[in-house]
């Protein structure tokens, strides 16, 4: 029983190992903007110091966006053929040649752009196979916790991430910066040598009629008393139900029929929500936007990773949340809240005082708390439950390119708003960011519907009898189905 034991935790805890990697790697190229060593060495002199050209900036976050968007795409097509095990074993070698041509890129920026292209891939990579796998080979009874750790997991990279930093920044020489690098392939080390010990999804083995294979996974996932016929029906069941499902499944323009375009502007919303809220900014330029207001580098590091720690509990604190009020009072709340946030840290950068970008800086901490509480985690329920069963994956994939659309956007407006060489907003861009949460805090309360504890046919018949989606937390479909019986039958 321990050998089995020991053989489950190894596997789950690689998934969500594979995800902390992810996390890492995906903030480690943007905070090392961060690094005064770095800008020294692909950066331009200006004003006694040196900053990285918007231009550049927008470079390498192209780079980063189109290497995971290449790798969610070639997610499918790798892992249906030769599945998860070989896919999350590609992308770890991938990592370690892209980290390759960023160590030794030595100022080069071109080649450092092709390092964060190559290395983006398996962020894409890991970002779709994780969910998938955890919710495949995970208990019944662990599958929501499991599968809610993967968002944390990636927080917890990122965080990773920042204390690397912490303890770079002030190291005199390329080492500043390399050194956050590497680390990558430490984690790309390990889980290549962990690899044998990540059992292939039995789903998999099963739908490439490996049955035998299946079946010593299952007896090695589950507890002896699991009954391994059983449960290989129950994913032969489940498989053939998803190809009639996707035999089933309609295109985009079936989106934005009558009956759905108001199910797909939520979902979408969801990602466009979050895009436009200031993560990008609270998130991925906040050293740099503190160094850039006078703080120095040393501190500003601790100052950033102080902020994520901030986040990562905030993330735990939202799985309840988002149980306790709901999906839509937990979005509502969020987007209401989060633009007072960040009203307050534009006053702050306004009034440009002693002590002024202190204030700033708890605000953004709060921020950071409150997104990863609310709209940072209630997003996937939302995507999830919300489409029609019938163009629920084009809807989600419609939701993600909403996502990678507006984080493109930002992207490339972020570096010349606050490079001081720019336009040099500074915290004035909360504004910006506050605004546009204002009317999405508008959007959510006339828009967004409360499904929790709802199933797919009860949110289908809610959508079809056009009930409002304020109304949908306290409208009772027995009791209406009831009252029309009666009705009927007083007629008859």
């Amino acid at each position: 029983m321990s050998n089995r034991l020991l053989i489950f935790g190894l596997s789950g805890i690689y998934t969500l190992y594979a995800c902390i990697g992810a996390g890492y790697e995906a903030l480690a190229a943007s905070v090392v903007l961060g690094i005064g060593e770095f800008r020294k060495n692909y950066g331009e002199p200006f004003e006694g110091g040196y900053v990285m050209p918007a231009s550049w900036q927008l470079a390498f976050t192209a780079a980063a966006q189109i290497g995971i968007v290449f790798g969610g795409l070639l997610t499918g097509p790798l892992i249906h053929r030769f599945g998860r095990q070989l896919g999350i074993g590609l992308a770890e070698i991938i990592v370690i040649a892209g980290v390759l041509l960023q160590w030794f890129s030595n100022g080069n920026r071109a080649l450092f752009f092709v390092g964060k292209l190559i290395v983006g891939c398996p962020i894409g990579i890991f970002s779709v196979l994780v969910p998938g796998y955890c919710s495949e080979v995970t208990p019944i009874a662990l599958r929501g916790a499991v599968t809610a750790t993967v968002n944390w997991s990636i927080g917890f990279g990122q965080l990773l991430a920042y204390i690397v930093m912490t303890q770079t920044i002030n190291i005199q020489g390329p080492n500043a910066y390399k050194i956050l690098f590497a680390v990558q392939w430490m984690f790309a080390g390990i889980g290549l040598l962990l690899l044998p010990f990540f059992l292939e999804s039995p789903y998999h083995l099963v739908a490439k009629n490996k049955i035998e294979e299946a079946r010593s996974v299952i007896k090695k996932l589950y507890s002896k008393d699991m009954n391994a016929e059983h449960y290989l029906e129950e994913i032969r069941m489940t498989l053939a139900q998803r190809q009639v499902e996707n035999s089933q499944q309609l295109g985009y323009k079936h989106c934005f029929t009558k009956e759905n375009r108001m199910r797909t502007l939520v979902a979408c919303s969801t990602f466009f929500i979050q895009a436009n809220s200031g993560i990008i900014w609270v998130g991925g330029y906040v050293t740099y936007f503190l160094e850039l207001a006078g703080m120095p580098s040393g501190l500003s590091a601790n100052v950033s990773t102080g902020m994520l720690g901030l986040a990562v509990v905030g993330n735990m604190f939202g799985w309840f949340l988002i149980e306790k009020i709901g999906r839509r009072g937990t979005s509502l709340w969020g987007t209401g809240l989060l633009s007072v946030v960040l009203f307050m840290i534009g006053i702050m950068s306004v009034i440009n005082k002693k002590g002024s970008l202190w204030a700033q800086v708890a605000f953004m901490a709060l921020w950071n708390f409150l997104y990863q509480a609310t709209i940072g985690a209630v997003a996937w329920p939302i995507i999830a439950e919300v489409p029609s069963s019938t163009v629920r994956s084009s809807t989600m994939s419609l939701a993600v390119m909403t996502n990678e659309a507006s984080n493109t956007v930002w992207s490339f407006a972020l570096p010349y708003v606050v490079n001081p060489d720019e336009a040099n907003l500074g915290g004035k861009i909360a504004f910006v960011f506050g605004s546009i949460l204002v009317l999405c805090t508008v959007f959510v309360f006339f828009t967004y519907p409360e499904t929790q504890g709802r199933r797919f046919v009860d949110i289908d018949e809610l959508y079809k009898r056009g009930i409002s989606p304020r109304r949908f937390r306290s409208f009772d479909l027995n009791l209406q189905s009831t009252t029309r019986d009666v009705e009927a039958r007083t007629k008859d």
